[in-house]
């Protein structure tokens, strides 16, 4: 590996450890970054990445920034999905469980007026009993 210069620094961070020389560092910081935040590269690939970045043409770097920028743009986009579904889904979980505590009162209800008319049909009984007996 050539080194840009006498300084490489390594970089350890929750996902990797790279080696990154500090005039790399310097004349590439958005593009470090980029690179080591990207989801689709494992440490071999990144640490790749990093040591040509001093040998890429203009165009090549722009390239490298646009694939980067496109890759983070369609994570973000599968995740805002991922958090639309799991929201339609729990609104789905609740309508249903709304259903249900309807369907329970409801059932409820018939059951009382059940009750009800039999009560009223006992007292309208009870009133024909009495009106015979005048």
């Amino acid at each position: 590996m050539a080194e840009d210069s006498a300084t490489t620094t390594q970089v350890k961070d929750d996902q990797s450890t790279l080696n990154i020389t500090d005039d790399t560092a310097k004349q590439f910081p958005e593009l470090i970054v980029m690179i080591k935040e990207s989801r689709s590269m494992d440490d071999e690939e990144r640490q790749y990445w990093v040591d040509v970045l001093p040998i890429m043409s203009e165009e090549q770097i722009q390239n490298l920034r646009n694939i980067l920028n496109n890759e983070k743009k369609q994570i973000e986009k599968a995740n805002q999905t991922y958090e639309e579904g799991m929201k339609g889904a729990t609104k789905k979980a609740t309508k249903a469980f709304d259903e249900a505590a309807y369907l329970e009162k409801k059932k409820a209800r018939v059951e009382a007026e059940k009750l009800h008319e039999q009560k009223e049909k006992g007292d309208e009984e009870d009133l024909l009993k009495e009106l015979e007996n005048i």
